[in-house]
This record gives C-alpha cells, structure tokens and sequence, in this order.
C-alpha cells in the first residue's frame, strides 16, 4: 500500500514536470519561430541536465552544514553547501544526510527521465 502510494506520487511528479516541461519549451520555441517538437525536446534536456547537476551537487555534499541560528531562515547557498564560512559549522545528523542522498537521488531520476523523454520527443533522434 505505501509502496503504491509512493509510485504514484513519483509518477505525478515525473509526469507534472515533463507535461510542465514541454508545454513551456514548446510555446517559447513557437514564439521564437522554431518547431514544437524540437523546442520541447530541447526544453526537456535542458531542464533534465540542469536537474542532474543539481542532483549530483547535492549528493557529494560533505557531512559538514551550516549553523543556523533560531530565528533566521536558512541561506539558500545552503542547499549545496555554500555559506558555510559565513556562519560557521557543525556536523550534520544521521537524517539530515539521508535527506540530502534522498534528494539527490530524486532530483537524478527526474533529470534521467527529463532527457530520456527528450530524447523520445526529438524529431532529430528518429524515433519519434
């Protein structure tokens, strides 16, 4: 049942970003005077490599995180690890390291799935 239920909201969140994906890459290539096909392929593989980069930097963050003070948000450099001579350091807990994997591995598989769909939606490719 919870397997199920997360396959779902993979699905929809896979399927909500190519369908976001390609009606944006597609509509700013029409307007720019290009093909649909091919402006949505290259809004895919745009979006998807971009997502895999940031999944890999997220992933190889090191186990050291700012410090954050209680009534400050945290800076958004914090994600990949950036700002932290700025407030100093401390050691990140077991569940925080599981959470930035986690969101590595998901920000990977979206991007995978972004390229490989542009490669499908491609006109270039022939397999369409």
């Amino acid at each position: 049942m919870v397997i199920r239920d997360a396959a779902r909201r993979l699905a929809l969140l896979v399927g909500g970003a190519i369908a976001a994906t390609v009606l944006a890459g597609g509509l700013i290539g029409v307007a720019a005077g290009n093909g649909f096909a091919r402006s949505a392929a290259t809004g895919l593989y745009l979006v998807g490599c971009v997502s895999i980069v940031f999944g890999v930097l997220s992933g190889i963050r090191g186990p050291l995180r700012p410090t954050e003070k209680e009534d400050e948000l945290p800076s958004p450099g914090a994600l990949i690890g950036l700002g932290l001579l700025r407030t100093g350091v401390r050691r990140a807990s077991p569940d925080e390291r599981a959470d930035s994997l986690a969101a590595a591995w998901l920000l990977l598989g979206v991007g995978i799935a972004l390229v490989v769909a542009g490669v499908l939606l491609d006109p270039r490719t022939g397999l369409t």
